[in-house]
């Protein structure tokens, strides 16, 4: 996992935060799954720009860092918090070195597409097992992940999105997702995991796994575009969460 991908993507990236998938499925979804963040202590793994980080203090967190691997990302995120100064704190690392700046004893992890940079299930163990490591014993990982290599030839366009799979992904293989922007759009590569595997991986290092839960779609959502503009979107659930606490 390296910061090559995401350095020059990272404006557009933050601009795909405002796709209608994002707005009504994706952000609401992980807020509902972070539960009362007051007084505790939370770190956001892969935070980019920092737009789940500023939700996550906005809604009481005590503590709130956040952690990229992309400088340009952090660099954004910190020229945020420059403008408004809200007490969070940004830092460069990978999440399989967070040591080097991270000391640990957070009540909650949060996280979304992390683990769908990862390129095999070593990678992909070594990510649960620093997460691990930075929470307290009780602590949860909350955490969004896509599906899409399990998805072949569904179109998500009218969401926002768009790939090019046409069969059923093995595991470990990369693919690639188009974000359509209102001008313009970009590409980024992530690989195919099971939602098994999430769940053996997180068992293996020690989590307790808490439960998968499709996206859904707020009354916001509905009211805006209609329910049958979300059908496929609910019928093929290619954004799912879980939690697991570390015990």
């Amino acid at each position: 996992m390296n910061n090559a991908e995401y350095d020059p993507l990272a404006e557009d990236y933050y601009q795909s935060k405002f796709l209608p998938f994002r707005v009504f499925s994706e952000m609401p979804d992980h807020l509902e799954l972070l539960g009362d963040l007051k007084g505790k202590s939370v770190l956001d793994v892969a935070c980019g720009e920092g737009f789940y980080t500023r939700f996550i203090r906005s809604c009481g967190a005590s503590i709130c860092v956040g952690v990229d691997v992309s400088p340009e990302m952090i660099r954004l995120a910190k020229a945020k918090e420059f403008e408004n100064p809200i007490g969070i704190q940004y830092e460069v690392a990978s999440v399989t070195s967070m040591g080097e700046v991270i000391s640990g004893g957070f009540d909650v992890v949060s996280t979304a597409f992390l683990f769908n940079c990862a390129q095999d299930q070593g990678e992909l163990r070594g990510m649960f097992q620093e997460i691990y490591r930075t929470l307290k014993v009780g602590g949860r990982l909350c955490a969004t992940v896509g599906d899409l290599g399990h998805r072949p030839t569904v179109d998500y366009s009218k969401y926002g999105m768009r790939t090019k799979i046409a069969e059923d992904l093995s595991e470990g293989a990369p693919y690639e997702i188009t974000f359509l922007l209102p001008e313009g759009s970009f590409s980024i590569t992530d690989y195919n995991h099971s939602l098994e595997t999430y769940r053996m991986m997180s068992e293996e290092v020690g989590f307790q796994f808490e439960g998968l839960h499709p996206c859904s779609v707020t009354d916001a959502g509905i009211e805006k575009y209609g329910s049958e503009f979300w059908e496929q979107w609910l019928a093929s659930p290619c954004i799912w969460r879980f939690s697991a606490r570390k015990v």
